[in-house]
């Protein structure tokens, strides 16, 4: 007994991490995920994240309740599941006790504007997103004997990431005496630039195109190459 009173003092409540829960009896969580254009959300480059605490003022992102480390939701990639959702497993919210209250948000981003969240906010390129903040109740999960299901995400509501406005380098080759640089379509047209000082201003090489690769001789000087997009 005084064993199972200890356990019960450790303020932990479980969730579980994904955004489309049905039938469950306290509601249903059904809430996608898209891109700035409404395209909802597919393949390994787009990965989901729970932030949560006590209270709205200190969010942090939750570990995964079997490795203790952060815990990223994929989306949907397999043939037949429905684009815009995601799963990634159990999670803990450390200071909010079993059958507890917790402020949460799904925050999402484009792992290829960088590998977390908050590198991708701070660049503020786009790419990313967050929910609603929304306040529902834990669950003790596997402090449970038997164990409970974890929480479901009762109140998420769907959002949209913000339009991405850099554009991604595919690779950047020498061949002998030319250097290659391709990049991720996305915007209408594309302008080269380049500088040989980065605290110069960068000129443009050649005229906007609508291909999302450029082939240039290397110089005997050293230039640095950057790819301006344009939606228009």
């Amino acid at each position: 007994m005084f064993l199972s009173l200890a356990s019960a003092t450790i303020g932990q409540s479980f969730f579980e991490l994904r955004n489309r829960d049905l039938y469950r009896s306290e509601g249903d969580v059904n809430a996608p995920v898209s891109d700035a254009e409404g395209v909802p959300l597919t393949g390994t480059n787009y990965v989901a994240e729970l932030w949560g605490s006590a209270s709205p003022e200190s969010l942090q992102p939750l570990p995964a309740y079997d490795s203790g480390k952060r815990a990223l939701a994929y989306f949907y990639t397999s043939w037949g599941q429905t684009p815009g959702y995601f799963w990634g497993g159990i999670v803990v919210v450390a200071n909010v006790q079993p059958w507890g209250w917790a402020w949460l948000q799904i925050r999402a981003w484009d792992t290829r504007q960088g590998p977390t969240y908050e590198e991708v906010s701070v660049r503020g390129l786009g790419g990313y997103g967050e929910s609603p903040l929304f306040y529902a109740q834990g669950s003790p999960g596997p402090l449970c004997d038997p164990p409970c299901t974890p929480a479901a995400l009762i109140g998420l509501q769907s959002f949209k990431l913000r339009a991405a406005t850099s554009v991604l380098m595919r690779k950047i080759l020498r061949q002998e005496n030319q250097v290659v640089i391709e990049w991720f379509p996305g915007f209408k047209q594309y302008q080269l630039q380049d500088t040989s000082d980065l605290s110069m201003p960068w000129q443009n090489v050649g005229s906007q195109t609508t291909l999302t690769s450029a082939t240039n001789v290397i110089g005997s000087s050293m230039r640095f190459f950057r790819v301006i997009g344009f939606t228009e």
